[in-house]
């Protein structure tokens, strides 16, 4: 934001995922949130506050998602990184960071800004590279008509269950041709 007027500063408040999607459960990523000071003035006694990320669906497991300056120069920039792992399946909604501070040339007033939007993102389970790759492999081969290892394990069981029922058959009919060889020769030695 442009300053209005000589020695007020211009803040700009930025926030940043090391990651904009997939994400996955217990895999962590970086924030970063950046302030600058654009402006001719100093901001004085900065607070910015993070509380996007709640304990029922992720956890801060390094930094801390808020953070305060005494002051911010003219020209000057301030990154402040912490990291969140996820740890719910969810849809959430990434909402702006707001930063409270002092205008230097307006000393009696404390200002607001928000960051920037960031698109929403999706948790899900986590997937290893082996499994991933399988399951690729099972889109292809099955013209994506299964997508998921949930289907692959029903198409499995019921694939097996066929294979059971194939050998049950072959085992009956081999132990039928036994039993009438046998009967064979069993009339071969009476004769």
């Amino acid at each position: 934001e442009a300053a209005a007027e000589e020695g007020r500063s211009a803040l700009l408040l930025y926030k940043k995922l090391s990651q904009t999607e997939g994400h996955s459960l217990n895999t962590p990523f970086n924030v970063t949130i950046t302030v600058f000071n654009r402006g001719e003035g100093n901001a004085y006694s900065l607070m910015v506050i993070d509380d996007n990320w709640k304990s029922d669906k992720f956890r801060v497991v390094a930094g801390s998602n808020n953070f305060t300056l005494d002051y911010l120069s003219s020209g000057d920039s301030y990154e402040h990184q912490f990291v969140v792992m996820p740890i719910r399946k969810t849809w959430h909604r990434v909402r702006p960071a707001k930063m409270f501070f002092v205008d230097g040339a307006d000393s009696e007033s404390t200002l607001t800004h928000l960051s920037n939007s960031l698109p929403d993102m999706r948790i899900t389970e986590s997937v290893d590279a082996v499994e991933g790759a399988a399951i690729l492999i099972g889109r292809i081969l099955s013209f994506n008509m299964i997508k998921s290892k949930r289907g692959w394990m029903i198409l499995a069981a019921v694939a097996l269950v066929v294979i059971c029922i194939q050998v049950y058959f072959i085992g009956s009919a081999v132990l039928q041709k036994r039993r009438h060889l046998r009967a064979l020769e069993d009339v071969k030695k009476l004769q």
